[in-house]
């Protein structure tokens, strides 16, 4: 066994007894309604999460609203790289206390994201995104896959239904949700704690042709409530217009890139394609590091009542989605996959044998990763990873490690 496999190993011993409740997870409390406790002063307390009256997220083909499992055919799809699958759902809810006084500072949103590849089982996850718009309080909570006790799907439209437990079933609450633990959400909820594009934006709140989703802006305040050591840089260039309506997360971008989005296609809204050069130079300055670059920053949003900060080499939460390097996506930083194949096939090159090589074992390791059942293992096999790469012992290893039951022995 390599040195760096031996790691993984005590690594994954660590975050099971985590998952055990034997080891505390770094910023955050074991479990969810002890999560509830530590954000309650801030954001009140989550919503109660009845999905039959949330917004179900449309999806089109051809401009129809169509329904099921539609592959990638749909007009607006996540851009995750998964089929499009009908029946997600949206909702936006007010802050409350515990004792049900509103806090109008405070938003809820709760994401039901739909991931069944047949209406018999129900496989998919409630998300719920807690945020003060004054100070940028932020909390993020998520469910198991297996949300089945608690959800089922129409017959023909496949939306979710259901009602999640509460805080007033502490013992159902959690089982129901986690908290962030090792994994920090901000690799991908980068600019903001909200993630937009055509499948969200596509849920309306009713009567209006308002967003469920909020959209925030540049100055938007922004930090995580127990995710005091969690990386918030983003990339600030002075004078660059892709920034003046909202801060850029670069590893946000590269989770879309390589599924079929571009900026180019989407941003601005008024016009398309008009800001090129602006993103060009935001690419540049991914791939060199902003300390390398005139002009450029690394910096950290506003939060309760701090203004936005440049940071340098001395930030302490440097973490591996801010830095140059292929990330778990497969994608390198500093690489537009899109401009990229386009010079590919003006130049007659293909792909070497070697690099769909690694295309096809990333794609096997992401499958594996689906199946353990262990948040906690699983986690720590995809941080392997995305350390490591994808080496054939390690694969290896996992290929038992499901074999066997997903405990990662």
């Amino acid at each position: 066994m390599t040195k760096a496999l031996y790691a993984v190993c005590m690594a994954l011993t660590v975050l099971v007894a985590t998952a055990a409740g034997r080891v505390p997870a770094p910023g955050f409390p074991e479990t969810a309604m002890d999560y509830v406790a530590m954000i309650e002063p801030a954001l009140g307390v989550p919503p109660r999460v009845d999905l039959g009256d949330a917004v179900e997220i449309p999806l089109y083909v051809s401009g129809e609203q169509r329904y099921g499992n539609l592959g990638r055919r749909c007009d607006n799809p996540s851009f995750l790289g998964k089929a499009a699958v009908s029946g997600s759902t949206l909702q936006r809810y007010e802050g409350r206390t515990r004792d049900g006084e509103p806090l109008p500072d405070v938003v809820w949103i709760a994401f039901g994201r739909n991931g069944s590849t047949s209406r018999d089982r129900v496989v998919g996850s409630v998300q719920m995104i807690g945020y003060h718009t004054k100070t940028g309080a932020t909390a993020f909570f998520e469910s198991c896959d297996r949300v089945g006790p608690w959800v089922t799907l129409d017959e023909t439209t496949w939306r979710m239904r259901g009602v999640m437990p509460w805080i007033d079933e502490p013992s159902a609450f959690n089982q129901a949700f986690r908290t962030p633990g090792e994994v920090q959400c901000v690799q991908c909820h980068q600019a903001d704690p909200f993630i937009t594009n055509a499948f969200i934006n596509a849920a309306k709140i009713p009567g209006t042709n308002e967003t469920v989703v909020p959209k925030l802006d540049a100055e938007s305040p922004y930090y995580v409530l127990g995710g005091e050591r969690w990386d918030m840089r983003t990339l600030h260039i002075e004078g660059n217009q892709c920034l003046d309506c909202h801060r850029v997360g670069m590893s946000t971008v590269d989770l879309f890139l390589p599924n079929g989005w571009h900026p180019d296609k989407y941003m601005p809204p008024r016009d398309p394609g008009s800001l090129d050069e602006d993103w060009q130079e935001l690419r540049r300055v991914w791939e060199r590091g902003p300390e390398n670059v005139a002009g450029a920053d690394w910096v950290v949003p506003p939060r309760d009542g701090v203004p936005a900060e440049v940071v340098g080499a001395d930030y302490p939460n440097k973490a591996w989605f801010n830095r140059p390097g292929a990330n778990r996506y497969g994608v390198v930083q500093g690489k537009d996959p899109v401009a990229e194949q386009k010079s590919d096939e003006a130049r007659g090159k293909k792909r070497s044998k070697s690099g769909r090589r690694s295309k096809k074992k990333a794609a096997e390791a992401q499958r594996l990763l689906r199946k353990l059942e262990d948040p906690a293992v699983r986690r720590a096999w995809a941080r392997w990873f995305d350390d490591n790469g994808y080496d054939e012992e390690a694969l290896a290893k996992l290929r038992r490690a499901v074999a066997g039951g997903g405990k990662g022995k």
